[in-house]
């Protein structure tokens, strides 16, 4: 069980005030995709790095399949990494890139042989008792006893030995199959592609077979199509190889597509945990809210108002009826006093063209044609807002409407208004 546990890890760095990563706490299950997000500089590839072991842990534990690795080298923790700069050898071929880490690997395997370490420890331990304890014969007899045993009788020891040629070339066609670079395997990095590059550095480690593949921003240095297309051979990969993987990045469509579950950190801190339709459906707060979405989430200044027993938002000096769901979260948490709140709407959740007692006008700034949907840009009160407008079954008035620009109706979706403290920034849902 390739299982992965951080318990209450923190890294400092000298001459820094505070910690880079504070507190860290998770849970990775075998053979689980679990993507780290959040924007630069928020810790996700320090705590990457302590995982490889290439970051020291200034305190708590790591554990890779129930085993402390917190003092074992990177080499002992049985694990891949794929950097973000690939790292590959610019004098070598795709093949040998990709056999040199099996060439250095010992593999350990148990055979029935004098014990000649514990041979020559037990000769050290007799020899310090003979000169410092002469007086000590019981223990200097029993000391002679064991090693006469040990070095007339075989005992079963782990032995380590190098990959034959037959097994290097075994492994390495198999990962090339499996990422399809076969036809690359004579050829040199400089003659490769940004894709094909990325390719084998993963290549590389697939023919370990680590117990846990972490990768550091792999995917940033390609363009946007290549990029597209390497995620989705990512996830294809994944099937095949079916381990686990800690994966970094600051690209939300990434995290959102590839992970099993995400961790949003920021400054350090996680933020929240949860798949990739939790953390979009349920942020815990306006942090993860605006992080987590593409155009990210709307946040309006609104005040929280009860009447009649009913909850209501105040936006732009309309009252807002709030649903059931989000009414009912507000009483099972009893607030029962008006209070100022954000307000979040994400881009899509708007309604155009309508006309009622909660509907608002805005001003069309910008209008971008995206294909099969409009981004616009409106001004509300000196407030900007973003909103996506899907072309398919839109009424020819409004596109006319939205194509020459000027002032726009609107409405809000009310099953997908989200409300944030107006102080801690906290979802008023959690």
């Amino acid at each position: 069980m390739a299982d992965v546990i951080l318990k209450n890890v923190y890294k400092y760095y000298p001459g820094n005030s505070e910690p880079t990563v504070i507190d860290f706490n998770l849970e990775i299950k075998d053979k689980e995709f679990v993507v780290f997000v959040g924007p630069s500089g928020c810790g996700k590839s320090t705590t990457l790095r302590m995982v490889a072991g290439l970051e020291e842990i200034s305190s708590g534990e790591v554990y890779i399949e129930s085993r402390l690795v917190n003092d074992i080298e990177p080499k002992d923790r049985d694990i891949a990494m794929v950097f973000q700069n690939y790292a590959l050898y610019p004098h070598m071929t795709v093949y040998d890139n990709m056999a040199f880490g099996l060439k250095l690997k010992k593999i350990p395997y148990t055979a029935f042989a004098i014990d000649r370490k514990k041979i020559r420890s037990l000769t050290k331990e007799l020899k310090l008792t003979i000169k410092n304890e002469p007086e000590n014969q019981e223990k200097i007899k029993q000391l002679q006893e064991e090693i006469s045993y040990l070095k007339q009788n075989k005992v079963e020891v782990i032995k380590y030995r190098k990959h034959t040629r037959q097994e290097i070339d075994d492994k390495v066609m198999e990962a090339a199959s499996i990422l399809e670079i076969e036809d690359y395997l004579e050829r040199k990095p400089k003659n490769l592609s940004g894709g094909q590059r990325q390719r084998v550095a993963i290549g590389r480690a697939i023919v370990r077979k680590p117990k846990v593949f972490l990768m550091d921003e792999p995917l940033s240095n390609l363009d946007a199509k290549l990029r597209n297309q390497m995620r989705a051979e990512l996830i294809l990969l994944r099937k095949k190889i079916n381990t686990t993987f800690i994966y970094v990045t600051h690209d939300q469509v990434e995290a959102m597509t590839l992970g099993d579950r995400i961790v949003v950190m920021k400054d350090g801190v996680v933020q929240q945990v949860g798949t990739p339709t939790e953390v979009f459906n349920s942020p815990k707060n306006k942090f993860v809210a605006s992080f987590i979405g593409t155009p990210q989430m709307n946040f309006l200044d609104g005040k929280l108002i009860i009447k009649d027993g009913h909850y209501f938002v105040n936006v732009f000096g309309v009252d807002v009826k709030l649903n059931s769901r989000l009414s009912s979260k507000l009483k099972e948490k009893n607030i029962s006093e008006e209070k100022e709140v954000y307000v979040g709407i994400r881009p899509d959740h708007f309604k155009l063209g309508l006309e009622d007692k909660e509907t608002f006008k805005g001003n069309i700034l910008v209008s971008e044609m995206m294909g099969t949907e409009y981004h616009l840009h409106l001004n509300v009160n000196d407030t900007k807002l973003a909103v996506k407008v899907p072309l398919i079954g839109l009424d020819g008035e409004l596109l006319s409407q939205i194509a020459s620009g000027g002032e726009i109706s609107f409405s809000f979706e009310n099953d997908y208004i989200y409300l944030f403290d107006k102080e801690s920034e906290e979802s008023l849902e959690n």
